[in-house]
């Protein structure tokens, strides 16, 4: 009982404690928290609220700007713990160049013939990287064997969290402002639609404008009419005198019989079954002008979407913020020989006692 006590519990603990005390190499640890923001852009309501100088403070320095959400903090906490990020440092060569140096004891050390996926399970245990779900800030901890090795890993992390966010905030943008030229170019194809069918209308009509038109008709019935009742009162006046039948009276007759034409073709112009009738023309024009009215609105709506699609894509629309930056660590965090040595030996001793026990009970069943 005593050996294999000694064998399974106190021979590991002591190999764990020599190992971690004079083999293992110093782990420094470099810290980075960091968030992500909207862009503050000033509303019309902050320029009202300008007479207050706290607002007006905190407003322009942006910290009353948009806030942070926990997707796009998981966006950077997703990249750091990917394969891309690995590429995007350097790659093997690099990791190699931080990771693989003859001074890191063996069992520490990236071996040079690993494979990428065997680089990157070495790379999660190096880079840890977590969310707050309370604040949405992403705690970034980098362990290095070197201070300025963790530092610069950190830092470079840091970098090309940025970047990653800059692509694709301008991706965003980009595809907006294209979206929105898209829709630009749609609206000036249905404006263009819209004239070309009021121009074919015209030319088919032989009409600029139907309703200019039906005005210049409704003037000139009014004018007939006019005509019409001062004839009728004079051979009225003739007959009352009794100089009917004179050459006068015939004369006021033709005319009548005349303006009675016209007045009779122009009110069929303006509302006989014909399809050349005015009134259907009119209907017609109204149609085709609400088309292009409407046409109109949504160009206007889609130029006022592609300039500001095209005003955002000069403007970050996300950014990182460096809350705590890395700086170079002073002293080793790792290893702990004592609290790892007191682990493995917790661990081994329970791992002993059952094993005697079990060991224990079968004997105690075979007897």
């Amino acid at each position: 009982m005593i050996k294999s006590f000694l064998l399974t519990v106190v021979l590991p603990t002591l190999l764990t404690l020599v190992y971690y005390t004079l083999v293992a190499s110093d782990i420094y640890v470099a810290e980075a928290k960091l968030s992500v923001r909207e862009a503050y852009e000033p509303s019309y309501q902050d320029s009202l609220d300008s007479s207050n100088s706290v607002t007006s403070i905190i407003g322009k320095i942006g910290i009353g700007g948009g806030a942070a959400t926990s997707q796009d903090s998981m966006i950077i906490l997703d990249y750091l713990k990917s394969r891309s990020v690995i590429v995007d440092i350097g790659g093997k060569p690099k990791l190699r160049q931080v990771f693989g140096k003859a001074s890191i004891d063996w069992f520490s050390r990236l071996d040079a013939d690993d494979d990428l996926e065997s680089i990157w399970a070495y790379w999660k245990k190096h880079v840890v990287t977590y969310v707050d779900s309370t604040s949405n800030i992403l705690t970034l901890k980098v362990r290095g064997y070197t201070p300025d090795d963790a530092f610069w890993l950190a830092r470079e992390l840091t970098r090309q969290s940025e970047v990653l966010v800059n692509t694709i905030s301008r991706r965003n943008r980009e595809d907006a402002l294209d979206t929105a030229a898209g829709e630009v170019n749609r609206a000036m194809a249905e404006l263009a639609t819209a004239r070309a069918d009021i121009l074919s209308f015209q030319r088919r009509t032989k009409t600029i404008d139907p309703q200019d038109t039906a005005k210049q008709i409704l003037s000139l019935v009014a004018e007939l009419t006019v005509k019409k009742i001062e004839l009728e009162g004079e051979l009225k006046a003739l007959q009352l005198s009794g100089a009917a039948n004179k050459p006068g009276e015939k004369y006021r007759r033709i005319n009548l019989d005349a303006i009675n034409k016209q007045l009779d073709d122009l009110q069929k112009s303006l509302t006989s079954n014909d399809s050349s009738a005015l009134s259907d023309h009119l209907k017609d024009y109204e149609l085709l002008k609400l088309k292009e009215k409407f046409a109109e609105q949504l160009y206007t709506v889609a130029r006022n979407s592609m300039e500001e699609a095209r005003r955002k894509l000069t403007n970050q629309q996300l950014y990182v913020v460096v809350i705590v930056p890395p700086l170079i660590p002073d002293s080793s965090v790792y290893p702990k020989p004592l609290e790892q040595a007191a682990v493995t030996f917790l661990a081994l001793l329970v791992f002993w006692a059952i094993a005697s026990l079990l060991v224990a009970t079968v004997r105690d069943s075979a007897v």
